[in-house]
């Protein structure tokens, strides 16, 4: 179809006659330019080359240049009236293909003439004059392809011949060159049209698609109307159909010779109306609103002026009614589910990121704006333990509560799951931090929801508008930064926000760009610390501990971006390569010697956790009770049934399983009972004490004692005294671990674990390498 367009012999004569309209209006537009852009080569010409050239023909050249400007003129005035008939439209379009060719004999033959008899410099620019002529025409002529054809080749042809007299190789060269720059404005020229030729079959048959559409709804509109009307020249009704009473809930009788307007409610609607029926002027469809039987209804009336006949019966105007109530309503509830929160019936993150918007925008010096932003604390722990829809009620609860908060000048919203905001201005302002705290109060205190007694607190960010700020987004970036803070802080209260938190803010955000980059520059270490048996006195195992060792900030403790890795989700991938190093690092030692990794809440929730030790340990081929894995009690506290199910897991590979930190969470005797774990490690905490306090002295007891009855084993940690050692090896400790025996060391320090070391002995019956003792002497002298 495409093909047959760019070709006017395939189409049929309503096709042809609207490509040839849209031919002569579009080349007219661009003729005034085109004569413009000849009358400058002309002068140019006849100002370098008059003496050259006898007078004669000067005067031929001059006259018919004079003739086909005119002509060209002319044409263009007759292509721009719209009243031509199709033979006028084709006899034009011959005679601008006619003036084409006249146009290009005369820049043709006027360029080949004075070829020959030109200078290296003029010859330049004749060369530039023709190869613009040539282009140029091609441009003017775009939409005529028989005009442009003829143009191009005449030129062509032209300066052809006149290099030809001028003869020599160069000559010849410039004339293959001239004919292939033709044949390419000739493809070019033919693509054009078929891209022009397109383009109005495109647009027209859109205009036909969108007045069948028009049609149509139309005589849909006519055909669903729920009733029809006709009014005089004063606006009163008359032959009052049976449809329109109904509507009206009046009879037929009581609306004819009744004005129509005074079914209307405003005032506004009324006077619209009523200029419209004595003007006569026809009026497309108006929405207004009537009142009937004390209900609201919305109607769209659509008028149209009569004439002829109608106005001889006193007929000034018909016209169509019908009820868009249902459509009307839908539309409302439509307009309010985009700005409010259909649970709580507060305004939405949209509502209200409009309304900070126009604040912002609006705000004078003076101005005085707070943000608050404020969220339920643990909301996910009422969600999960009593289901969702006592949080769906819980949260409609606090929504009430909050209105008790908020003032009518104020804008509180529900901006997410349990997040909401609100904006304060003027004087309420000024009192931002009074407010917070009454919303963390009215959070705070308990609700009775379906027997439940729910207990929950709000933490609240809090945000003053300053001059500096000039966009919305930066406010509540404070004000989040502030909310982030009172949760850090502990929740259940207010944090304002300081510039400090900004910069902590950036602080954390490149702390976290440089650990995505630390994978792939391979800045992570494994250090390794020894666990010494207290019995023996010998070396069991080292307990692998991460260190990020970055090109500027040194060596970075994992205190310093552990929580950053959970955060982002990178600690999966993290815990994943230090599984693996650590293996491979343990399958150089002795085997004899186990090796410890910890493992995050975040890696027992991943699905990746036991193919990545099955892998690693069949890659290794380590032993699997050389591997122990510690966890912390937090870890059992989410998702305990999941994490238990992993344990055991685990546990069928012959992995060994470690308690850490035991005594510091909530030291549940239900993990112990519900999972056998290998062993139980004592925080430092109470080792540090243990020769200094009894109640630490006590509980490391009890530790010990349960983890005997249990069958489990117990590690010390942060052992850094012989006082320390002599007391756990009285209340039975089996393992110790700490600066006493040496700090976490990289892989290539621990001479520890090289091969055919000599043992000597260090302290008491203690047996330590050489270099551990070395390390262990000089850490101790560094922490001092």
């Amino acid at each position: 179809m495409m093909e047959a367009r760019n070709n006017l012999r395939y189409l049929d004569q309503s096709e042809r006659d609207l490509v040839t309209r849209k031919q002569l209006t579009e080349h007219s537009k661009i003729v005034r330019s085109a004569v413009i852009a000849n009358l400058v080569n002309a002068v140019i010409i006849l100002t370098l080359f008059s003496k050259d050239v006898s007078a004669s023909a000067l005067v031929l050249w001059c006259t018919v240049f004079v003739f086909a400007t005119g002509d060209r003129l002319r044409l263009r005035n007759i292509s721009n009236d719209p009243g031509l008939s199709p033979g006028e439209m084709l006899k034009t379009k011959r005679n601008i293909t006619r003036n084409a060719v006249i146009f290009a004999h005369v820049w043709g033959v006027g360029v080949a003439y004075l070829i020959p008899i030109s200078s290296p410099s003029e010859l330049i620019l004749l060369a530039v004059i023709g190869a613009g002529k040539m282009s140029a025409g091609v441009m003017s002529y775009r939409h005529l392809p028989e005009a442009s054809k003829a143009w191009t080749i005449i030129i062509a042809i032209c300066l052809s011949i006149g290099l030809l007299f001028m003869g020599g190789t160069e000559s010849y060269l410039a004339i293959c060159l001239l004919a292939t720059f033709a044949m390419i404005l000739l493809l070019a020229g033919k693509q054009n049209f078929g891209s022009f030729a397109d383009e109005i079959f495109a647009q027209h048959e859109l205009s036909e698609a969108a007045e069948t559409v028009k049609l149509l709804l139309n005589d849909f509109e006519e055909q669903s109307s729920n009733w029809l009307f006709s009014v005089d020249s004063g606006g009163y009704l008359l032959d009052v159909c049976d449809r329109f009473a109904e509507a009206a809930h009046c009879s037929a009788e009581d609306l004819n010779e009744s004005l129509l307007v005074s079914l209307l409610d405003e005032e506004e609607d009324r006077r619209m109306l009523t200029n419209y029926i004595a003007q006569g002027v026809s009026f497309p469809a108006i929405m207004v609103s009537v009142t009937i039987n004390d209900d609201k209804h919305w109607w769209k009336i659509s008028g149209r002026a009569t004439k002829g006949g109608a106005e001889q019966l006193g007929v000034a105007m018909r016209g169509v009614i019908s009820d868009i109530t249902a459509q009307k309503s839908a539309e409302e509830k439509v307009r309010y589910m985009a700005h409010f929160d259909g649970l709580t019936d507060l305004p939405n993150r949209r509502f209200f990121s409009e309304a900070l918007n126009r604040a912002i925008h609006r705000a004078q010096p003076d101005d005085k704006i707070a943000l608050l932003l404020f969220d339920l604390d643990h909301f996910k722990a009422i969600n999960d333990t009593l289901g969702h829809p006592i949080g769906d009620k819980f949260l409609t609860m606090v929504s009430r509560r909050l209105e008790n908060v908020s003032k009518s000048n104020d804008t509180l919203a529900r901006i997410g799951g349990d997040e909401f905001a609100l904006l304060l201005s003027g004087e309420r302002a000024e009192f931002a931090e009074d407010i917070a705290n009454l919303i963390v109060h009215a959070a705070g205190k308990p609700f009775l929801i379906d027997d439940h007694n729910v207990v929950s607190s709000a933490s609240v960010g809090l945000a003053q508008w300053t001059q500096d700020i000039t966009e919305p987004d930066m406010l509540v970036k404070y004000a989040d930064l502030a909310l982030y803070s009172a949760k850090g802080a502990g929740r259940n209260r207010v944090a304002i926000f300081e510039k400090e938190m900004d910069v902590a803010a950036e602080e954390r955000r490149n702390l976290e760009l440089d650990l995505r980059a630390s994978f792939a520059e391979q800045e992570m270490r494994l250090h390794y610390q020894p666990l010494i048996d207290l019995k023996t006195l010998k070396q069991t195992g080292f307990e692998a501990l991460l260190r990020w060792e970055h090109p500027e900030r040194g060596f970075v403790m994992p205190n310093e971006f552990i929580s950053v890795a959970e955060e982002t989700g990178m600690i999966v991938q993290l815990g994943e390569w230090v599984i693996r190093k650590a293996l491979e690092d343990a399958a150089q030692w002795d085997e004899a010697l186990s090796v410890a990794v910890n493992l995050s809440p975040s890696q027992m929730r991943s699905a990746n956790l036991i193919p990545t030790i099955v892998n690693a340990l069949a890659q290794t081929g380590i032993a699997p009770q050389r591997l122990e894995l510690e966890i912390t009690e937090s870890i059992l506290m989410q998702d305990s049934d999941v994490n238990i199910r992993t344990l055991h897991s685990l546990r069928k590979l012959g992995v060994r399983i470690s308690l850490d930190d035991f005594g510091t969470g909530y030291s549940s005797l239900n993990y112990l009972r519900s999972f056998p774990f290998d062993k139980i490690k004592i925080d430092r905490c109470f080792v540090n004490e243990i020769d200094s306090r009894d109640d630490c002295r006590a509980i490391i007891k009890s530790v010990i004692s349960l983890a005997k009855n249990l069958g489990m084993t117990t590690t010390a940690e942060g052992v850094e005294r012989q006082e320390q050692v002599d007391d756990l090896r009285a209340l039975g400790c089996d393992q110790v671990q700490g600066y006493l025996y040496g700090k976490a060391e990289a892989l290539d320090n621990c001479t520890d674990l090289r091969p055919a070391e000599k043992w000597v002995p260090l302290v008491g019956s203690v047996s330590l390498p050489v270099a551990a003792n070395r390390v262990s002497a000089a850490s101790r002298r560094k922490s001092a």
